[in-house]
């Protein structure tokens, strides 16, 4: 048990990131500029303010300690398992980068004959296969860089443990091998929208809602919006994302299952057949004017300067799979500044997320490679309008 405690939270040599520093002086390396969304190699914690995950990572290495393994999730197209403390209460959930949707170890069968009998749309050609931890872990950024707060808190970890999928060579070694993945904080009391939102969307008096509760859930919802136009989450429909509701006492929404997010391209110009149209985009709710006060502030928050430090924060942070290309990693950026960009006209016109959803894709990369000087636009970026030319069928 000494030697599975070790192992939970080294990382191996070629991976290894150095401990978060308490100085509060600029590092711009590589490691400690990512420090607050991957766990450092010695400590298993993030960084020193990353106090409620640090703390939910501590109660994870004492259950694995204990004997209490992760359990896996039988639903989903992936390997993700819940984490449990010592009480076996569950606190977290994993998504190893080797056992996502087409990730060679995938213990789900029907991805598996999928792979061999249907190759031809096997994947997404929009995305960048088997970045899906990645993409967790930059969704929960973006969420806390916009100030939405409606994404759990979710982090890059290295945990081993034999509840985890392995290949046949795994029964040869002495020790599970350490999977890197997504480690997403677990939040109780929700259910799926799904049960619950299509109620709420009758009018008059058929809808459940005070008029307090429906104002507070059109916020919420219009931060989802937010963050899946930003984001472009290919992803989105009404069993991943989940609702807290208490009448006249609670009321949360969370985005949970943002692994296919950060295109390469827009889905609209990759496939003629598959677009992965934005599920929320039909419901009445999307119809609704923005929120005076969200609409203000993300005006305010969403300046050349800030984009520029998003997008750099989600460059460092994408930089920690080195197997990706780099021309990959430019053209998600190009992608999330079109969105941002169309989101910024759609506030200032006053469009509603469905209304927004409809505006032409974009494509937009920086004029200068330092921090923008001026609060035009036009002068930071430039804008070029998306490409449908070479789209396939899948």
């Amino acid at each position: 048990m000494k030697l599975a405690l070790n192992i939970i939270c080294q990382i191996t040599k070629s991976w290894s990131i150095s401990i978060p520093s308490t100085s509060r002086q600029s590092d711009t390396s590589w490691a400690s500029r990512i420090r607050q969304y991957v766990a450092s190699s010695k400590l298993c914690t993030t960084n020193l303010e990353d106090e409620d995950f640090n703390e939910n990572l501590r109660r994870c290495a004492a259950a694995m300690e204990a004997g209490i393994h992760p359990l896996r999730i039988p639903s989903g197209s992936s390997g993700s398992y819940f984490i449990r403390d010592i009480s076996g209460k569950t606190i977290a959930v994993f998504k190893p980068k080797d056992e996502e949707p087409f990730a060679p170890l995938n213990p789900k069968w029907p991805k598996f004959f999928q792979r061999i009998l249907c190759f031809c749309c096997f994947g997404r050609a929009c995305l960048i296969p088997n970045n899906g931890y990645l993409s967790e872990t930059g969704a929960s950024l973006v969420d806390e860089k916009l100030k939405l707060h409606i994404v759990p808190k979710t982090r890059v970890v290295k945990l081993a443990s034999p509840a985890f999928f392995y290949s046949r060579s795994f029964w040869k070694r002495k020790v599970p091998k350490l999977k890197a993945g997504s480690y997403q904080l677990f939040v109780n009391g929700y259910v799926g929208a799904g049960s619950i939102v299509p109620d709420w969307s009758k009018e008059g008096h058929s809808c459940p809602l005070s008029p307090a509760e429906a104002d507070r859930f059109k916020i919420l919802f219009q931060k989802m919006c937010v963050l899946d136009y930003v984001i472009r989450n290919t992803d989105r429909h009404m069993d991943n994302w989940l609702v807290r509701y208490e009448k006249k006492n609670i009321l949360e929404v969370a985005a949970i299952d943002n692994g296919l997010a950060f295109p390469i391209k827009h889905p609209e110009t990759t496939s003629r057949l598959r677009p992965f149209p934005f599920g929320w985009a039909q419901l009445s709710w999307a119809k609704l004017s923005w929120d005076e006060e969200l609409r203000t502030h993300l005006l305010d928050l969403l300046t050349p300067q800030f984009v520029q430090e998003l997008c750099d924060d989600i460059k460092m942070l994408f930089k920690y799979d080195k197997e990706v290309n780099r021309f990959l990693k430019y053209n998600q950026l190009r992608v999330m500044r079109g969105q941002i960009w169309n989101l910024r006209m759609a506030l200032i016109e006053r469009k509603p997320p469905a209304e927004m959803v409809k505006l032409p894709l974009l494509l937009v990369s920086r004029r200068h490679r330092r921090r923008p000087m001026s609060n035009d636009w036009n002068k930071s970026f430039r804008v070029k309008y998306a490409d449908y030319r070479g789209r396939g069928c899948c």
